[in-house]
């Protein structure tokens, strides 16, 4: 197999709408596409409860990795599988997502920083976070959403953000206004 081929490989049976096909499948694909981000979510939670400055990383980390997944789906870089091949997306999906191009993937970018934050500040053992994430991101090639190159794009993304944004200590005015908030709602 070639490195290109190998790098833009796609499974040969059509899983997408294969899982398409029945109120399970479709359900199951919805919320498989969305668990991640309520897995982020916690994370979240864990990470500014030991230090609210660490949010700030999180928004910072998170606007890059938007800014740079935008700019490369917008104009440059190839489509995604299921707009080459003309799968259906079940409902649930929010079309437009995914009409935009494949590189980088943003749930990868994501699941990486999360993982760096993660090993930084010890709140969540990797070995667990990478069982819960990778077949969330596997599942994303399997069913047409993206490449594998994608997904290490995704990668470099991710530890790109974490690099520039991992140490940084915002003013203190900011974390502060981010603890009271937080204690607030998380006692």
């Amino acid at each position: 197999m070639s490195l290109k081929n190998l790098l833009f490989w796609q499974p040969k049976q059509n899983l997408l709408n294969l899982a398409n096909r029945s109120k399970t499948g479709r359900f199951l694909l919805v919320t498989l596409n969305y668990l991640i981000w309520v897995f982020f979510i916690f994370l979240s939670l864990k990470l500014v409860k030991q230090d609210a400055n660490i949010f700030w990383q999180l928004f910072l980390s998170t606007l890059i990795t938007e800014v740079i997944e935008r700019s490369c789906k917008s104009f440059f870089f190839w489509s995604r599988p299921i707009c080459k091949y003309k799968y259906s997306l079940p409902k649930g999906l929010v079309k437009s997502w995914y009409n935009t191009g494949s590189f980088p993937s943003g749930h990868t970018s994501k699941a990486v920083f999360f993982l760096l934050y993660s090993i930084q500040y010890a709140v969540f053992p990797q070995n667990q976070f990478l069982l819960i994430v990778a077949p969330l991101l596997a599942f994303r090639i399997l069913v047409g959403f993206h490449y594998p190159i994608d997904i290490l794009g995704g990668i470099f993304v991710g530890f790109f953000s974490w690099l520039i944004c991992h140490n940084i200590i915002f003013p203190h005015i900011a974390v502060n206004l981010i603890q009271s908030i937080f204690l607030i709602f998380f006692k």
